[in-house]
């Protein structure tokens, strides 16, 4: 039997994006390459909403090395910045924040409570100078209100960096609608591509404030560097070339599709199927804060998350996203991105059907003892 992953990434890859690796290829270094790096990070910062230049660079790297490179290359010590942090992905940018010794402040929101106006209001003309969120909170499948973040960077004048790991090609996503100045993606989430690769894109205010920086402490991600490359569709050091093909057969699958709003359109109806499935066969979906069409969290209240997903994954090879630390035996988080299919997904819900039952049965039992 076959596995197939309703996992957030890496994710079941489309048959054209597997077979990339049995094509042709060009020498890194030449002019070809270079054209055709060029001509594929263009399409990529249209689709991110971004027209501004040379202004996307790729790092061979994972979204956090990205998520690190940006706090190096984009603060300045007198930057006072501001955190969504609502779990997980939120909490690493602290982190970050914290070993790069940026002044920071957080606003951290529990398990189940929405970000509101609220939070945002008491920050309002406290002399913040950037804004960092991730914007689909993976680890619990919360979406942040994007104008509402952006209105407020707006009326204080932050910089808005967006870690759009797992909302872009996702959900509704548009640099220049929603003033944001840096937007982070990795390969292996929405682009359904293999791990390995991270994209940044710049506004044009923040490009001109990393050309005024200092010096970075770090060469391999300086991104002064990474500019001067780009432009020629070139990287400082060897990228991951194979990637970058299936990049390229992943954004010619997008545009035969009919496009990202057709890509988005298939995203949300895959998962407003499992949504409604799962809660006709009784499981719960989290309704205190808005959720990305990127994954659907499951709550388990009366059996074990985690003994649920072994399960499914040790007898019909099916595997779902775990969650760490409390939420361990509470919640895990269904894809609906990458090559499912509606009907994999009733086969998904068949058998979670079966196996919550097997459990609470066997809970039932336990509990007579």
């Amino acid at each position: 039997m076959n596995n197939k992953q309703f996992i957030v990434g890496p994710v079941e890859l489309y048959e054209s994006t597997r077979n990339v690796y049995h094509k042709d290829f060009t020498y890194f270094r030449t002019t070809e390459y270079g054209n055709m790096v060029k001509e594929i990070l263009a399409k990529l910062n249209k689709m991110i909403g971004n027209s501004v230049e040379n202004s996307l660079i790729y790092l061979t790297a994972s979204g956090t090395a990205a998520m690190e490179a940006v706090i190096e290359n984009c603060c300045k010590k007198e930057d006072k910045a501001l955190v969504i942090n609502g779990g997980t992905f939120g909490r690493r940018f602290c982190e970050l924040l914290e070993y790069h010794n940026v002044n920071f402040s957080q606003i951290k929101l529990e398990w189940g409570e929405a970000l509101t106006p609220e939070h945002l209001a008491k920050y309002d003309n406290q002399g913040y100078t950037m804004l960092f969120v991730n914007l689909h909170e993976t680890s619990t499948g919360q979406l942040y209100d994007i104008k509402m973040l952006s209105d407020f960077c707006k009326r204080n004048n932050l910089l808005l960096v967006v870690d759009a790991i797992s909302t872009f090609l996702c959900d509704e996503y548009n640099m220049e609608k929603y003033g944001i100045d840096v937007t982070i993606t990795s390969s292996q989430k929405g682009l359904c591509l293999s791990p390995g690769l991270s994209f940044i894109s710049f506004s044009q205010r923040m490009l001109d404030k990393i050309n005024n920086n200092e010096k970075t402490s770090s060469k391999y991600f300086d991104f002064k560097d990474y500019f001067k490359n780009i432009t020629r569709g070139q990287t400082p050091y060897t990228p991951a070339v194979f990637i970058m093909y299936e990049l390229a057969d992943m954004l010619e699958l997008i545009e035969k599709e009919g496009g990202v709003s057709a890509r988005l359109n298939s995203i949300k109806e895959k998962c407003m199927y499992f949504r409604k499935k799962a809660q006709e066969i009784g499981l719960k979906i989290p309704e205190s804060y808005p959720l990305s069409y990127m994954l659907t969290p499951l709550i388990f209240d009366d059996v074990k998350a985690s003994e649920v997903l072994q399960i499914l994954r040790e007898r019909y090879h099916l595997y779902v996203n775990p969650c760490g630390g409390d939420l361990a035996d509470k919640l895990c988080r269904v894809s609906h991105i990458g090559n499912t299919t509606l009907g994999d997904f009733d086969n998904l819900i068949e058998k979670l059907e079966i196996v919550v039952k097997e459990l609470r049965e066997k809970e039932l039992v336990n509990d007579r003892k």
